[in-house]
């Protein structure tokens, strides 16, 4: 057991070394989880219940599918980073959260006996990362100008 421990504190060290770098060298990214879960609890927790008519069906169904992409895409972007490879490119983005999509929406009903497939859903995935997208463009427009007060 203690040979075991021995022999992963190295590795589990360096990939948390990693892991910071690609944390420092991005930032955005664990603002877009952080704010994301933040998102997914406010709606799970008071939106859902408090909204009425259209903006609940909104809320109830598609709100979170227009956040994730954040959390996800973020979450890859920083693992990604640990190997200096990044995701920014909007046309790799869309396809990433197309193929991710298609996976949620038609395999996962195949799996899961409560998940059902949902178009609309895909298309939320892809305006939320349209989002992600401009607001990485305009974060890195930003960083290029030399000014880091916005992470402030």
């Amino acid at each position: 057991m203690l040979f075991s421990i021995v022999l992963i504190l190295p590795w589990a060290w360096f990939s948390m070394k990693k892991i910071i770098l690609s944390i420092k060298k991005r930032p955005i990214n664990v603002i877009f989880i952080v704010l994301t879960l933040v998102l997914y609890f406010i709606n799970n927790l008071l939106f859902k219940k408090i909204t009425t008519g259209a903006l609940y069906l909104f809320m109830k169904g598609y709100f979170n599918d227009l956040i994730c992409p954040f959390f996800f895409i973020s979450y890859c972007n920083l693992l990604l980073l640990t190997v200096n490879k990044e995701m920014v490119k909007l046309h790799w983005l869309l396809l990433f959260s197309l193929c991710a999509g298609l996976v949620w929406e038609f395999v996962a009903p195949l799996i899961k006996e409560n998940s059902v497939t949902d178009i609309l859903d895909l298309v939320c995935y892809l305006v939320g990362t349209f989002f992600y997208w401009l607001l990485l463009k305009i974060n890195r427009n930003h960083k290029s100008r030399g000014s880091e007060e916005w992470y402030v």
